[in-house]
């Protein structure tokens, strides 16, 4: 099998330096562009640069790989591993001057989720797994802490900005959340399951995900002892990438043990739609 971790952290490390290259001193970064369909999406120079980066090395290095990239879309090949690729997650708070934001990449097969790297850049926090070998936080080897339900732990839940009944079931389904746990918490962005990866959090809830959100967190807390699921409970099926790059996921990332209880509450909102 394809040692694919060397080549991850150096994309990874990659995307960091042109991450923290154009936001410079860490002062606010010019918006270049708006989704016509998504008004929650926008993107600057950074996510480009980023994008084309690593969608050029992929070209170069996976020739036969198909590739999702946020930006630039669908790249279809002949290969049997699909990349998913996230230049920067979180593009909102990186806009505003935020350092919580990351880059995300994810390789797929057909059994599912085979390998991904998350980056932190202002944070200097690196996460990468692979089927079989894994899960690893800035080079050493670890477990996401399992615990025993919601009562004395923080949840994340995101949200993005939408008509207003959705943000209403949204608001009704964060207190339901908040009524259980010792608090919630929002970045709304990679940042929030890289702290259920960490364990600092019990989980990450969010109803209104795209495959490039998830992936390549779900692989790592695959790896690292943690959980993933829609908010029925179901395990994340990431096969057939290709046919999902439309879908909307609605997700929770979570520590084992606390995925029960989040589903049991999320089982009770009604479509994010």
């Amino acid at each position: 099998m394809t040692d694919y971790l060397p080549w991850l952290d150096t994309i990874l490390d990659r995307a960091d330096g042109l991450a923290l290259r154009y936001a410079g001193s860490g002062g606010a970064v010019e918006v270049v562009g708006v989704k016509a369909d998504d008004r929650n999406q926008i993107s600057t120079a950074a996510d480009h640069a980023i994008g084309e980066m690593i969608v050029a090395a992929l070209g170069r290095d996976f020739p036969a790989d198909s590739v999702i990239e946020e930006e630039s879309g669908v790249r279809e090949a002949d290969g049997p591993v699909t990349w998913i690729v996230d230049p920067l997650d979180g593009t909102s708070n990186y806009a505003a001057g935020s350092p919580l934001y990351g880059a995300m990449l994810a390789a797929v097969d057909d059994r599912g989720l085979l390998a991904a790297g998350i980056t932190l850049p202002a944070l200097g926090r690196r996460y990468l797994a692979q089927r079989g070998r894994g899960a690893f936080r800035d080079g050493t080897a670890f477990r996401t802490p399992a615990c025993a339900g919601l009562e004395d732990r923080l949840v994340a839940y995101g949200m993005d900005k939408a008509g207003p009944e959705r943000m209403a079931e949204d608001a009704r389904l964060m207190t339901a959340i908040a009524a259980q746990c010792l608090g919630t918490r929002a970045s709304n962005s990679v940042f929030d399951a890289a702290l259920v990866i960490d364990g600092a959090y019990a989980g990450y809830v969010h109803r209104s995900c795209r495959i490039w959100d998830v992936a390549a967190p779900a692989c790592v807390l695959s790896e690292s002892g943690g959980t993933h699921s829609d908010l029925s409970g179901r395990p994340l099926d990431f096969r057939d990438p290709l046919s999902k790059a439309d879908l909307v996921y609605e997700v929770i990332l979570a520590a084992d043990g606390a995925r029960e209880p989040l589903a049991a509450l999320g089982g009770q909102a009604g479509p994010a739609g």
